[in-house]
């Protein structure tokens, strides 16, 4: 009886869905500064974001490393771009044996990444609202995270796009149809 249990306990196991084990936050995709690819398939990412799932993007420098939640994505012309939210700025430091990230103040910062390894930044000082930092082309590497659902959806990532769109033509590379 305890085999016929265990049999029936093991075959039950085995029949459930294996996609849950891809639900949660998953790196899909990362790119070099050069926009070549280190790991990942770009395709699953542009697919995550047509279905509206959660991106975060991380990246790094000067032993700093940074990851934010995605609040406007782009696709355009097969590349991502991410725009994280502006926060307040931030000042990391090394005061002997202390380390300590503190605030800057006056300085509101914000970001956009790109899969093809474009990036911008700039600072602004809130108090004067002005531009302070930052705003130039500049290349990096990014890693690209997907919030994946838990449960199984009969959903297909389709463009959001339309051909018929006024600029269609202008935006358009070389001018066909996909």
């Amino acid at each position: 009886m305890k085999r016929l249990m265990l049999l029936a306990i093991f075959l039950f196991i085995s029949c459930q869905s294996s996609n849950n084990s891809v639900a949660g936050w998953q790196k899909v995709f990362q790119n070099e500064a050069d926009g070549s690819v280190k790991f990942g398939d770009k395709s699953r990412l542009i697919d995550a974001v047509r279905l509206g799932y959660p991106v975060r993007v991380g990246w790094g420098g000067n032993r700093v490393e940074h990851v934010a939640e995605a609040e406007f994505l782009t696709i355009f012309q097969g590349e991502v771009f991410a725009q994280i939210k502006t926060i307040v700025g931030q000042a990391p430091r090394i005061d002997g044996d202390s380390i300590k990230i503190r605030f800057r103040t006056e300085n509101q910062w914000t970001k956009i990444a790109g899969t093809n390894g474009y990036s911008t930044a700039f600072m602004t000082d809130y108090h004067k609202d002005s531009v302070v930092g930052g705003g130039t082309d500049r290349y990096a590497a990014t890693t690209w995270y997907v919030l994946f659902p838990n449960h199984d959806l009969d959903t297909e990532a389709r463009p959001l796009w339309r051909k018929e769109a006024p600029n269609w033509k202008k935006w358009n590379k070389d001018n066909s149809t996909p």
